[in-house]
């Protein structure tokens, strides 16, 4: 992902009015058209180019919508940035979710969009042997919310917009960049209100669901890699990390370590240490591991995976 396509605003959006406001954090804006539209027509202005200022085009929209206050989310960036992997001490390409940076900056939701069309329809009509060109180009979006416990898409809403013109032999039309921004500013001005009043009913029904606290611990191996249900959270020590309550599976890993998973039913808040075997480890080692784990302990399936310290925590203390 671009910094540049990271550049925007954690969002305020003005709800109902005796609502509270909700915070959204902009991810970015993607390119989903499989077909450009004509180089001569819009100036040569591919699809992924007009959908890299996807994020600049949203924020305009919202810093001129009087229920929209923008909020600088150079936090945001920071803590998705402060999310990269190491393996062994070296940086690695492996990509976690958004969520543990979502919930850093108290976003109730996370705001993606994506160019999904970009083309014109054509129409040509031959009177008397003169030839000539009706065209409509449209540009339709799709916004998406996320909910930053479970990575979930909650609400979708779709914007176009069109221009229409004529070409001929003696009569040709361009459009240029800045008039294509405007019409994806249109589109996205469509799709905003919609988004929003999905966005507002779904998260009153998601705020009534429980949450718990989540922590977890490799021991002596952190740090180590923590997957929740199949999404990439970050490393250990993982700390305070919001999931909703119920059934979720954990697994760990680490480079030259067994990985392990274990499904949990989360109840309240809950901490979670790991002790990891090194993928070849002997029998001695084993249960130098195991000993030092004896106490509270949930343990692993037929001997083979290491035991769990699962401790449930007061969260009145």
């Amino acid at each position: 992902m671009k910094t540049g396509m990271l550049f925007g605003c954690v969002v305020m959006v003005a709800a109902a009015v005796g609502a509270a406001p909700m915070r959204v954090a902009l991810l970015d804006f993607d390119n989903q058209a499989s077909v450009s539209a004509d180089a001569a027509v819009v100036g040569g202005v591919t699809p992924k180019t007009l959908a890299d200022k996807g994020v600049f085009a949203l924020g305009a929209v919202l810093a001129n919508d009087p229920a929209y206050v923008l909020i600088d989310r150079r936090d945001f960036i920071a803590q998705i940035q402060s999310l990269s992997l190491t393996d062994n001490d070296k940086k690695t390409s492996v990509k976690p979710s958004f969520l543990r940076a979502a919930q850093a900056v108290n976003a109730d939701a996370v705001l993606r969009g994506n160019l999904l069309s970009y083309s014109p329809g054509k129409e040509v009509v031959n009177q008397g042997g003169l030839k000539t060109e009706f065209q409509t180009l449209t540009l339709r979006v799709v916004l998406e919310a996320l909910d930053t416990h479970d990575g979930t898409v909650i609400a979708m809403a779709e914007g176009a917009a069109s221009r229409s013109f004529r070409q001929s032999d003696v009569h040709q039309t361009v459009v240029g960049e800045d008039e294509l921004v405007q019409l994806l500013q249109a589109a996205l001005t469509k799709a905003v209100p919609v988004m929003n009043e999905k966005l507002q009913a779904r998260l009153a029904q998601q705020n009534n669901r429980p949450k718990i606290k989540l922590s977890v611990k490799a021991g002596a191996a952190d740090p180590a890699m923590v997957e929740i249900d199949g999404m990439l959270i970050g490393t250990t020590p993982l700390a305070n990390f919001q999931v909703y309550a119920g059934d979720h599976v954990i697994t760990i890993g680490k480079a030259g370590y067994q990985d392990i998973s274990k499904q949990i039913l989360l109840k309240a808040d809950t901490a979670i240490e790991v002790p990891l075997f090194r993928t070849k480890l002997s029998a001695e080692e084993m249960k130098d591991v195991l000993d030092k784990a004896r106490v509270n302990v949930i343990a692993g399936t037929g001997g083979v995976e290491p035991a769990w310290i699962i401790n449930t925590i007061d969260s009145g203390k």
